[in-house]
């Protein structure tokens, strides 16, 4: 029989706060994680009240404590005369983690062009859905100068100015689409490598997996990302502009030419968060890139009426034949969930980490896990003999075949976007002073 007792006390959510355009919050959360301890605030009654001081549940728990009736009683399997949610834990040593998902990220759009939109839904609904080219997007919007920013540590304290002698610093330019959906992200699993490498058990051939959550758009075409404006502030389209990025960052980060350049982004001994340790890691972290097909959210800004109108379309183009449209944000997640919960065996035999995957759902919601098409690369990074027939599931309709130039091209471009990305990461660790 399921007691929902038993599983709250082998499963819990602690929370941890970090703002992704503020790089000195990215690297806080970081040590935190790897050097420091966690924990949840005390749990409290079903109300919302406070549990009596030594209460289970709470940081001042003592045995010796006679409990009242408003607390957890102590029996085993006893859940008190007004049971509490949430469980107070502190002082947690996070020994490794299995899984990091990616998945935080901003659009950049500032609105949409209504009579381009009205036209492409009407004269084929699927692909307008599916790739929007008539979202309206800032161009070259910018963070602030990091060195201004006010950083708070997870437990809320404010952080030591970034310069203490007056020194005015030049900053380079950072983009706050890409920051957001990439940088911030890209620094914080760096960081995170001591805890990634560590292997599961004493056989086990890979370290923990990082996740990266791309999108269906980033597969318009493979012109949204251009090499020599990585971070996107000369483009009309930063934000698939960014989850292009993202997809080739992590379908390359395993060929031969890339691990050169990448090699000291994977080492657990480079990051700020390492403090001097010299032992080589054992295995290594895998990256793997995945997307959430298309659901109603707000990243996208919407009045509420605009809002319902999307979401039906969304249902229509899903009746019609589009595995892309997930809608529930549950739906979306398949995808992401399913590659961390993969075990060893099914990643290898499925080559997972060789394809882009994404959230998808039949015509009646079924949710499911479909491949997705990335130009350049295609489904797996092979080279396909031309098929005849209807085109494959969920694939734009003017993609094509990759062909051995595209996919040297992608190798080319991936070699190209890891140095510009390392060579960034550096250059912000001597700007904000982070190794010492």
């Amino acid at each position: 029989m399921y007691r929902w007792e038993q599983t709250a006390h082998r499963v819990h959510f602690i929370g941890l706060e970090v703002d992704l355009c503020d790089l000195k919050s990215v690297y806080a959360l970081a040590n935190k994680l790897v050097n420091g301890t966690v924990g949840s605030p005390d749990a409290t009654t079903m109300d919302g009240l406070k549990l009596p001081h030594g209460s289970p549940g709470t940081q001042s728990f003592s045995e010796e404590i006679k409990q009242d009736r408003w607390a957890l009683a102590q029996e085993p399997g006893s859940i008190g005369a007004q049971r509490s949610w949430g469980w107070g834990l502190s002082g947690i040593k996070i020994p490794r983690l299995d899984a990091v998902i990616l998945n935080a990220g901003i659009g950049g759009w500032i609105g949409v062009d209504f009579v381009y939109a009205t036209k492409e839904i009407l004269s084929d609904p699927i692909e307008a859905v599916t790739w929007p080219a008539y979202k309206i997007s800032k161009k070259g919007d910018l963070l602030q100068p990091q060195s201004s920013y006010k950083s708070t540590t997870t437990a809320g304290e404010e952080t030591k100015p970034l310069l203490s002698d007056g020194e005015k610093l030049e900053e380079p330019p950072l983009g706050s689409v890409f920051c957001s959906n990439v940088f911030g992200h890209y620094i914080l699993a760096h960081e995170l490598m001591p805890l990634l490498s560590q292997p599961a058990s004493e056989d086990a051939h890979a370290g923990g997996k990082i996740i990266w959550q791309s999108s269906v758009e980033a597969g318009a075409h493979p012109d949204l990302l251009d090499v020599d404006d990585i971070q996107g502030l000369e483009s009309k389209v930063p934000y698939e502009s960014s989850k292009r990025l993202l997809d080739v960052l992590a379908l390359s980060s395993e060929l031969p030419s890339v691990k050169r350049v990448a090699a000291t982004y994977f080492d657990a001994r480079d990051g700020a968060t390492s403090k001097g340790k010299t032992e080589k890691a054992k295995v290594q972290p895998r990256m793997y890139v995945a997307h959430p097909g298309i659901f109603a959210s707000d990243i996208l800004p919407l009045n509420f009426v605009l809002v319902v109108i999307y979401k039906f379309l969304f249902l229509v183009v899903r009746w019609m034949g589009s595995p892309w449209h997930t809608i529930e944000p549950d739906k979306a997640a398949v995808a992401p969930v399913w590659i961390a919960l993969a075990d060893e065996e099914t990643v290898d035999s499925m080559h997972i980490q060789s394809s882009k995957w994404g959230s998808s759902t039949d015509r009646s919601g079924n949710e499911r896990v479909l491949k997705t098409d990335v130009p350049g690369w295609g489904w797996d990074g092979t080279v396909e003999k031309a098929r005849e027939g209807p085109p494959r599931i969920g694939r734009k309709k003017n993609a094509v075949d990759v062909t051995k130039e595209a996919r040297e091209d992608f190798e080319v471009q991936a070699g190209k976007c890891w140095k510009q990305m390392e060579d960034l990461r550096i250059e912000w660790e001597a700007i904000l002073k982070v190794k010492k």
